[in-house]
């Protein structure tokens, strides 16, 4: 906790900006003032709303932090916790006298959490908790007071996040749609940055209304942009790894897809990771499908997009996908 203590400096309101803010176009749209003390804090983004952490926090799985917390108590080191892999069938704390154990910060640490609601716009509080809701999102601060108060300041709307990446988009919304226009990766030149959008994919033949909405990001910028599209353009030609014998039609295209805005200097460009699925895995640019690899991978599930389960396995995809820490 050294290192959080070491936050606590005054600076102007600006201060998370600078911090947080890497160029992106448009620019997020803000409903709320940025706070003061803030200094080297960073923006996390969930279904259109994003909030301030302090920016030495890492990033944990969901299901396990605050779901089923009694798996691994204790006060983990500070995280910002995703919804992801299904949690556990497993009740904690249910004995417990006064707050719900999965509220206090001596059962899970200090964690951010998001998810979606159907409630109406305000804030909560209970046990070690405040939780915001703006937007039909939802955002869970688990921490000491001054610490929630401060981190529940920044939680704003965005139609665009700080890395690039739109509230929504097209490409969440059919298991089989594809960039367009498409764009031949293996062309691209002059490549500068790349808004790394992870979204969900409805189900075949479920309700689709509101439209899915934005699940995290990344960005990668200047060389690391450039290295990751050339590790894709250099993946075998012809998609996969697949398992089409292990899923239902409904479900075979998975849950989830990650898509790359790409900037270059031949223009913008769209290019698909799909993975959750047992059909049509892989990079697409819309001309051409290549194959997942672990180098084209690593980079895009970094951080606020890490994969923790949830998808069909194959076990070749299983090691490129799941952390290992």
């Amino acid at each position: 906790m050294h290192s959080l203590i070491r936050l606590v400096t005054i600076v102007a309101a600006v201060g998370l900006v600078a911090a947080c803010a890497q160029p992106a176009d448009p620019a997020p749209a803000a409903s709320t003032p940025v706070p003061m003390s803030t200094a080297g804090w960073r923006w996390e983004s969930f279904g259109g709303v994003e909030v301030g952490v302090p920016g030495d926090w890492g990033w944990d799985n969901q299901a396990l932090r605050l779901g089923a917390w009694c798996i691994k108590p204790g006060n983990h080191p500070p995280a910002v916790s995703r919804p992801g892999a299904p949690t556990p069938a497993i009740a904690c704390g249910v004995d417990q006298k006064g707050p719900p154990a999965e509220t206090l910060i001596e059962n899970t640490g200090w964690t951010v959490g998001f998810n979606r609601t159907e409630k109406a716009d305000g804030t909560d509080q209970e046990g070690d908790r405040t939780t915001v809701r703006l937007d039909g999102a939802e955002v869970i601060i688990q921490a000491p007071k001054e610490w929630r108060d401060r981190i529940a300041a920044t939680v704003r709307r965005v139609d665009v996040d700080h890395a690039g990446c739109p509230t929504t988009h097209r490409i969440s919304s059919g298991p089989d749609l594809r960039p367009s226009p498409p764009a031949d990766i293996a062309a691209m030149r002059g490549v500068t940055s790349i808004a790394v959008c992870k979204y969900p994919v409805p189900e075949v033949g479920s309700a689709r209304s509101p439209a899915p909405r934005l699940l995290s990001s990344l960005r990668l910028d200047g060389a690391a942009a450039v290295a990751e599209i050339r590790q894709i353009a250099a993946a075998p030609v012809g998609g996969g790894p697949d398992n089409p014998a292990d899923c239902v039609p409904e479900v075979a295209h998975g849950d989830e897809i990650i898509l790359l805005l790409v900037q270059s200097a031949t223009g913008k460009a769209e290019v698909t990771m799909r993975y959750a699925g047992c059909i049509q895995n892989g990079f697409d640019d819309g001309t051409t499908v290549h194959k997942l690899t672990p180098g084209g991978v690593g980079p895009l599930i970094a951080g606020p997009n890490r994969v923790y389960g949830g998808f069909s396995g194959h076990q070749e995809k299983t090691d490129m996908l799941l952390p290992h820490d």
